[in-house]
């Protein structure tokens, strides 16, 4: 699978399937994960003969960070890393899903004006004050022993430990995104969320939802924050979305 040289940084390595000429849906995924985590999405997906492309983030699987390192990571660039991948395999203005941290980088690209259409799952636009406890590599471990060795198997550009103790800061500390500037976000928008969301609270994909012009909200019954993506409410809702903006 291709990489490409990223802003300021190493490479940055994604994954796609369908018809070059297709139009392009972005696939980004949450924290921790990598580009093989929006596998469910694709197979919902690819039916509508759209060209799928899925990176992985900064410091997230085979991707590297950017200068400056891990102090270095932020919610802007990594939106500055997937400009340039939408940039140099000429996207244009993709269609965009993002789950989690995916979906917060989503709304930064469409606020910058590189979404045609934006599908964000699971994703917080204010700060999170337990992130830190939340991503603590110790706590991961005696949370689920099974999971950290996955992660360790994933993330083979940098260290996982490193990567979920940077991505705790950056979410504690992240001011979030500016009313008034979601209240002019120019696309249509779709918000996912679970009603047993563990990290995202409710109201915040209700307020995004409320605050963008073509917002709209879909809840999903007896759904939590890790397996929002597999439940099949959440990929009918997101083929349909994505479906209609293709007519």
């Amino acid at each position: 699978m291709p990489l490409i040289a990223a802003p300021n940084g190493g490479p940055l390595f994604y994954a796609e399937s369908g018809p070059a000429a297709a139009r392009p849906v972005l696939l980004l995924h949450a924290a921790l994960q990598t580009h093989e985590s929006m596998a469910p999405l694709v197979e919902v997906l690819e039916p509508l003969g759209v060209r799928l492309v899925r990176p992985d983030l900064p410091g997230h699987g085979r991707s590297e960070l950017p200068g400056g390192g891990l102090k270095a990571l932020s919610i802007g660039g990594m939106a500055d890393a997937v400009e340039t991948l939408i940039d140099r395999l000429g996207l244009g203005a993709p269609l965009v899903v993002g789950y989690s941290l995916g979906g917060i980088v989503g709304i930064e690209l469409g606020l910058r004006g590189r979404a045609a259409g934006l599908a964000v799952l699971a994703s917080r636009i204010r700060p999170a004050a337990g992130a830190r406890a939340t991503f603590a590599p110790e706590s991961i471990r005696q949370r689920s022993p099974l999971w950290a060795r996955q992660l360790a198997e994933k993330h083979v550009a940098t260290p996982w430990e490193s990567l979920a103790a940077a991505l705790g800061e950056l979410l504690a500390t992240w001011p979030g995104f500016d009313s008034a500037a979601l209240a002019a976000l120019p696309i249509p928008l779709l918000v996912v969320q679970g009603d047993r969301d563990q990290m995202v609270p409710l109201e915040q994909g209700r307020e995004l939802a409320r605050l963008a012009p073509g917002g709209s909200f879909r809840l999903v019954p007896r759904a939590g924050h890790p397996e929002l993506l597999y439940r099949e409410e959440t990929r009918v809702a997101v083929k349909d979305f994505i479906g209609k903006l293709l007519c």
